[in-house]
């Protein structure tokens, strides 16, 4: 490769060198610093996310490749770094109220946050199997990190040893995988592998390990187990970033390596997507009806709304004229609505004493009323009640299910969400109707800041779906267009 070819790439890709070099220059200057000083690596981190996604959304506008077509920089790509940069920024803003007394490494958490955003954006680019794998490694060792990052504790030391041996074995089988990928076609491209699959056993023997280690990271049934133990463990704003940037980056995975598969294993994928949208929406909405924490029941949460998901993923890989953009739009609309219900959480809570159970979320509404009602539309909006975002991203995903003559996925996946609305509704009965057992929190203002922009875009795009849809559609064809050889 020339020089003026990696200067070209390089240029390429400068919204994720912007991270890179940012999370670098705070993790260099945080030792050197002294504390008055401190602020200004916030400010830091902040500026390098803002100015990362600004030129990110040039990118909806053309398409081009980098490191020898390796990464592709296309509308589908940009519409994922734009979820995960939004997630990574508003984690971000929650996190300097949150945990600015918690630890004494706020800086590096700063890092750890854009060197993960980093990951994810690279592997929602990248078309060659070993390019998506590094990026896969860089956001789950970040990932790992930030999921023990609270190191006093018990429980979070727990989660993050526990992620970090349950999700290296799923790397390990994702690997295994590429392995058997590439010696069945005998390329790591993956317009290659999906237009030539070569060797059909080994191929298929491949795609399934590749299928597994992706499950497990989004977190669908059976391999959900993980999921409550590590959300609950870890510190509430590194909760709510994996369960909106972490299981968006596995969708991309999913996507990217499934959709225009070959002939005779795409049957037999739409069936084990099938199987799992159903167990997922099943499993995760029963299991949440019985938490007594509200962390554990926004877990479980997770995982059924992993299965709607999928129940798009089932319409896309059935018929590929539909489904795409029901899928991509449902996880921008679960961005926003899940990561303000998690800051709510983080909002509330004392020092020193999360406010993760339902005990003390009650009355919520007496100490915190702007709070409570911000809670109510998130809470509304994860159940799928209209006019919220949560609503027309169910509509689509459903929608997609029965054009692509999936009806009875489609049923299901409307009875579970009306199971959902119990737990839901659990939590503003706990907020608005119980006496308060817990007390006042501290002012938190950039908390509360963006919880209000949150809770806006929620309501707005509720109202007013299709301003944001378009741009689903437009990332979903450019990816359509990729796989139709």
């Amino acid at each position: 490769m020339s020089m003026q070819v990696l200067f070209e790439s390089t240029l390429a890709i400068l919204p994720e060198c912007i991270l890179i070099l940012t999370a670098l220059l705070i993790l260099i200057c945080a030792p050197i610093l002294k504390k008055r000083w401190m602020g200004s690596l916030f400010l830091l981190a902040i500026s390098g996310t803002v100015l990362s996604l600004v030129l990110n959304f040039s990118r909806f506008s053309g398409e081009s490749s980098a490191f020898s077509g390796a990464l592709v920089i296309d509308s589908f790509s940009a519409y994922f770094n734009s979820l995960f940069l939004l997630a990574a920024l508003a984690t971000i803003l929650f996190s300097k109220d949150h945990l600015e007394k918690r630890t004494q490494w706020l800086e590096e958490f700063y890092a750890l946050v854009l060197f993960c955003t980093s990951g994810m954006m690279i592997l929602a680019s990248s078309v060659e199997l070993m390019t998506l794998f590094v990026g896969f490694e860089i956001m789950s060792i970040a990932v790992y990190i930030l999921s023990g990052f609270r190191s006093r504790s018990l429980d979070s030391t727990e989660s993050g040893v526990k992620y970090l041996v349950l999700g290296g074995f799923s790397s390990a089988v994702l690997l295994f995988g590429i392995a058997l990928l590439y010696g069945a076609t005998g390329s790591t491209f993956l317009e290659e592998i999906l237009r030539n699959p070569g060797n059909l056993p080994m191929y298929v023997c491949g795609a399934a390990f590749v299928a597994v280690g992706v499950i497990f990271k989004i977190g669908a049934v059976p391999l959900h187990q993980w999921v409550p133990d590590i959300y609950d463990g870890a510190p509430l704003t590194v909760t709510g970033y994996m369960s909106v940037a972490v299981k968006a980056a596995a969708f991309v995975l999913l996507l990217r390596i499934f959709l225009g598969s070959a002939p005779g294993f795409e049957n037999y994928m739409t069936v084990a997507v099938q199987i799992a949208a159903v167990l997922t929406m099943i499993v995760g909405n029963i299991a949440a009806i019985y938490q007594k924490s509200v962390k554990r029941m926004l877990a479980y949460s997770s995982v059924a709304h992993a299965g709607y998901a999928l129940v798009g993923v089932a319409a896309v890989l059935s018929d590929s004229s539909v489904g795409s953009g029901s899928v991509l739009y449902y996880l921008f609309a679960y961005t926003f609505m899940n990561l303000g219900a998690f800051g709510i959480l983080a909002y509330a809570s004392r020092e020193g004493n999360d406010c993760d159970t339902f005990e003390r979320i009650s009355g919520l509404w007496s100490r915190k009323p702007a709070a409570s009602l911000a809670l109510g539309v998130f809470m509304f909006s994860l159940a799928g009640i209209p006019p919220t975002i949560g609503f027309f991203g169910k509509y689509r995903v459903f929608l997609a299910a029965v054009d692509a003559n999936l009806t009875p996925l489609a049923v299901i996946g409307i009875i579970t969400s009306v199971i959902s609305a119990y737990y839901y509704l659990k939590v503003l009965v706990y907020a608005f109707m119980k006496e308060d057992s817990y007390g006042a929190s501290a002012n938190k203002p950039l908390s509360g800041a963006t919880i209000a922009v949150l809770t806006a875009v929620t309501v707005f795009f509720g109202i007013f779906p299709f301003l944001s849809w378009d741009l689903a559609a437009q990332a979903s064809n450019t990816l359509l267009a990729a796989v139709a050889f």
